[in-house]
């Protein structure tokens, strides 16, 4: 009899070893600076972006100081594309100038002027595609392939490290400083 439950005993810890193990939440993160907006800027100001992905969820929570900023602050988002180069708002983090659109929540309002520091948590609806100045023509057509409400579309962006933050000031209402939200590690095994 002894030796049945340790058989079964054996048995259990072997069914339970094989399921699946929550995957904790991705923590992100960006440190912001003039010097990798471009065209790169001189800025006495700086920000960090810190994140948590959850996926099973569809919820990114974050959090974003800002401080010495050379103008005040109008809003700041996550855009997607590669360093180097411009692309389309995809979240917003805040914003004083009321602009977050209709199909997601209203973004919390950038306290201070010069220096902040604001929290929150996206889901899928906060997801949206607002073009980049004029470099690429209006959605429909012109989304980057983002589609509005595609929490896993942007994930996936972050994972690549196509993904930055933006802070955008008086002084530089095109941003005044940039970070960019470096991609997964094993993104490129995930790929083959």
């Amino acid at each position: 009899m002894n030796a049945m439950l340790k058989f079964l005993a054996a048995g259990v810890v072997v069914v339970i070893s094989a399921l699946p193990v929550a995957v904790a939440a991705q923590s992100i993160h960006a440190q912001c600076d003039g010097y990798q907006v471009v065209s790169s800027q001189s800025s006495t100001g700086s920000a960090t972006f810190r994140a948590k992905v959850d996926r099973a969820n569809k919820t990114i929570q974050y959090e974003l100081n800002y401080k010495n900023l050379e103008g005040d602050v109008i809003q700041s988002h996550i855009h997607f594309s590669r360093p180097g180069s411009n692309g389309g708002i995809v979240l917003f983090l805040c914003t004083n100038a009321g602009n977050t659109p209709a199909s997601a929540t209203p973004a919390p309002l950038c306290p201070g002027t010069r220096e902040g520091t604001v929290t929150g948590t996206l889901q899928a609806s906060d997801v949206v595609y607002v073009p980049f100045g004029n470099q690429f023509p209006p959605p429909p057509t012109g989304t980057q392939g983002i589609s509005p409400g595609d929490f896993d579309d942007v994930v996936r962006a972050i994972d690549a490290g196509a993904t930055y933050v933006v802070v955008h000031t008086e002084a530089q209402p095109t941003g005044e400083l940039r970070g960019q939200i470096p991609g997964r590690d094993d993104h490129a095994a995930d790929q083959h």
